[in-house]
């Protein structure tokens, strides 16, 4: 196994906060989004993607909801078009986010 070593680096405290801020958005911790910058790898933030996630599991467990509930048999006929335009329009907004990143 092959031993660690430290790289130690100085900056300004703004620049310190933005960098953190940055890993922050891109989920990723402080040490690996400055490892992932310095190798040229795409660190890539998506302002939104957060909010579009939660509504889509929502939207899973309300779906989840409805099949449990068709199983024991409290629901018999569910109309589908609300769900589906809201997977609909989450999955466009979500795809038109990810092709503008690459």
């Amino acid at each position: 196994m092959k031993k660690e070593e430290f790289i130690r680096i100085r900056v300004a405290g703004w620049q310190k906060k933005y960098i953190s801020l940055q890993a922050e958005k891109a989920h990723k911790s402080l040490s690996q989004y400055v490892r992932d910058a310095a190798m040229d790898k795409d660190v890539t933030v998506i302002d939104g993607v957060d909010d579009l996630i939660r509504e889509l599991r929502r939207q899973g467990n309300n779906l989840n909801q409805l099949v449990v509930m068709a199983r024991q048999g409290h629901v018999e006929l569910v109309n589908m078009e609300p769900f589906m335009e809201v997977y609909e329009n989450t999955w466009q907004t979500l795809n038109s986010l990810l092709s503008r990143v690459g």
